[in-house]
């Protein structure tokens, strides 16, 4: 079950549905744990390929390649260039960039009627009001939209 609660936005004085995250995140030895109950691997094993994924997506990305993990979606690099830019082409260097940020992009599902759903967020997501209190460090996500970062960090 996923929560909501109602937003109002500073710029139109309008109300929105925010996203509400009532708990800590779901952390490693969580996932383990429940892939483990999922499937016939072993906790050390799991534990062992969760702990080099991120070494060998940064590998394919520092190829020059996106990665694409089924049924999640796809990992790649963007950039932040310094401001002011270049006035030609030969003169932008890799000392033009400021920083390297990565960019996921959730699986995308078409259906016959050309309807697009993502595979982390199906249509099936059951939201409910949320009516308890915000613990500390709890945040928002404006109307179920996509926010830089995603909170992935």
């Amino acid at each position: 079950m996923a929560y909501f609660k109602p937003k109002q936005l500073k710029s139109n004085g309008k109300y929105y549905p925010y996203a509400v995250i009532t708990d800590r995140p779901m952390e490693t030895d969580e996932l383990v744990e429940q892939i483990m109950e999922m499937s016939t691997v072993h906790k050390a094993d799991v534990l062992a390929v969760l702990s080099v994924l991120p070494s060998v997506m940064a590998r394919g990305m520092n190829a020059g390649r996106s990665v694409h993990l089924q049924d999640i979606g796809f990992f790649r690099y963007t950039i932040a260039a310094r401001k002011g830019g270049q006035d030609t082409p030969d003169k932008v260097t890799a000392d033009d960039i400021e920083l390297t940020r990565i960019r996921f992009t959730p699986e995308t599902n078409y259906t016959q009627g050309r309807a697009v759903t993502r595979t982390l967020a199906p249509d099936s997501v059951h939201w409910t009001r949320w009516k308890g209190e915000e613990d500390k460090g709890t945040s928002t996500t404006p109307g179920g939209g996509e926010e830089e970062g995603g909170g992935m960090g």
